[in-house]
């Protein structure tokens, strides 16, 4: 089986092709779940709590697509191990508390998400969200959870480095050069080059991607079809 994702605005008579591929990786913030005001507000916090309020724009820069103790670790780095693990734990609870109400899917997300799952395309979730956090979140933005997720809680080293890009492929059963990611952030795209994926990204982020990147701004207009 594969499937060819295609891309419709209205004004042309036959969608377009835009990717095929024999299974699909989804990333989720800011690529199926629009999280960005709750990010933003815990980061902010994060900055101001620690005295670093002046930093917040280079927090926000290099945050996205990585897991909450590596960004805490890249900042506070003259703390032990035991101190960065305190404060990401509390940083976590916290992060599932601001989330309640404040979540919604980028446009077209949930629907492509149900109807790729209700065709039994292989689809695997790679997030650097802990698991309790990616199952409020999709909850929240109404977008269905796959069987295959690998969180933040699954792996030594998260993105940007490849490993949850291969285990995912590894646990659907599909070689990770006949996978399509789905991305929005750079530390992700990273990833999932590195691992050797096709990338489609979503929104205008990631400006230092290779020309050739295929790219949508959201999921409005995509569909699919199976071979």
């Amino acid at each position: 089986m594969s499937v060819q994702l295609l891309s419709s605005d209205g004004s042309a008579e036959e969608p377009a092709p835009l990717a095929r591929a024999e299974a699909i990786l989804c990333d989720m913030d800011g690529t199926l779940v629009d999280s960005s005001a709750v990010v933003e507000s815990m980061w902010s916090s994060f900055a101001r709590d620690h005295g670093m309020s002046e930093r917040f724009d280079e927090i926000m820069a290099y945050s996205p697509g990585r897991t909450g103790i590596d960004t805490i670790r890249r900042f506070l780095p003259d703390l032990t191990a035991e101190e960065h693990d305190a404060i990401h734990e509390r940083f976590a609870r916290e992060e599932i508390v601001h989330t309640a109400g404040r979540m919604a899917d980028i446009p077209g997300a949930a629907a492509l998400v149900t109807a790729l799952l209700e065709a039994d395309v292989p689809l695997a979730l790679v997030t650097s969200a802990p698991m309790e956090l990616m199952r409020v979140r999709m909850k929240e933005a109404g977008v269905p959870i796959p069987s295959i997720v690998v969180s933040a809680d699954d792996v030594e080293r998260g993105k940007p480095d490849p490993d949850a890009y291969l285990k995912a492929a590894e646990l659907l059963g599909v070689p990770i050069a006949s996978c399509l990611v789905l991305e929005d952030a750079a530390s992700g795209y990273t990833a999932a080059r590195r691992a050797g994926a096709q990338v489609l990204l979503v929104g205008n982020g990631v400006p230092e991607a290779d020309p050739g990147t295929l790219r949508i701004p959201d999921f409005t207009g995509v569909t699919f079809t199976i071979h």
